[in-house]
């Protein structure tokens, strides 16, 4: 049966999984995300994260258990319409996942145009993100030719630029230094606050207390939710100081910050 996605976004229901014939890593795991929430995702390494994440955007089938994703039970959504869920979902890869033959615009671009977004539309929003992630000098570059941090940043901007209803982030601030992670957890706020639920997988424990968002926290296969969101501190906004001193200390950065309700 289907329900309203407004309400719930992704349903585990005494969800396990395990790899061929070895013991579970995730073991009946049950939860449910609201429609506009903001968790990170933390746990040892080997707790399981990532492969909660692939059974979210569907690359793993759970070993049991239900999983349903925007309202639909995903055992029971038909093949042909599995594609169409997953473009409703932005993966930031800890491992990027980048087109070596495209350039660093067009691999932004690349869900803009299987949208069919207006190619003035995409040349105005890709340059302008990619600008605001630090990387307006790069546009034309290929992933090869770039580092971890700047392919991160890529990645981070492919997988926002079209506004996903869900966006999974695999340790999206695990190659650059505080002061830009900062900056790329605004922005992943500031889409929050446009609609999108979030989840992020990490391992910086600094970056979660400062945040305050709820925690899923993964322990040998068993989850649980902690935290809430009320009285949660706000990532700085760009024009403003942060600790250790402004996201954005010259002009020319604060120039460049997008307007998100334009953006999106």
């Amino acid at each position: 049966m289907t329900t309203d996605d407004s309400e719930t976004i992704v349903r585990f229901e005494n969800v396990g999984l395990r790899y061929g014939l070895g013991p579970e890593v995730l073991q009946d795991v049950t939860f449910s995300l609201a429609a506009g929430s903001f968790h990170f995702l933390v746990g040892d390494s080997g707790a399981g994260k990532s492969s909660l994440l692939k059974l979210i955007y569907l690359a793993l089938k759970p070993s049991r258990g239900l999983i349903s994703l925007f309202g639909r039970d995903i055992a029971t959504t038909p093949r042909r319409e599995l594609p169409a869920m997953r473009r409703r979902v932005g993966v930031v890869f800890q491992e990027f996942r980048l087109l070596n033959h495209l350039s660093a615009f067009d691999n932004v671009a690349l869900p803009l145009r299987i949208a069919g977004v207006r190619k003035s539309d995409i040349q105005k929003h890709v340059v302008e993100l990619l600008s605001w992630v630090g990387l307006k000098d790069h546009l034309d570059a290929r992933p090869p030719t770039l580092s971890g941090g700047q392919q991160q940043r890529v990645s981070i901007a492919r997988a926002v630029i079209s506004r996903p209803k869900l966006l999974l982030a695999d340790e999206p601030t695990g190659n650059v230094d505080d002061r830009m992670a900062m900056r790329l957890l605004h922005l992943f706020e500031e889409l929050n606050k446009l609609g999108t639920t979030v989840i992020i997988a990490t391992h910086n424990s600094h970056l979660v207390e400062k945040m305050g968002f709820p925690k899923m926290h993964l322990d040998e296969g068993w989850m649980e939710i902690v935290g809430a969101d009320t009285d949660r501190a706000s990532v700085p906004p760009a024009s403003e100081p942060g600790p250790g001193g402004g996201l954005f200390d010259d002009g020319e950065e604060d120039e460049i910050r997008p307007d998100l309700e334009k953006l999106f």
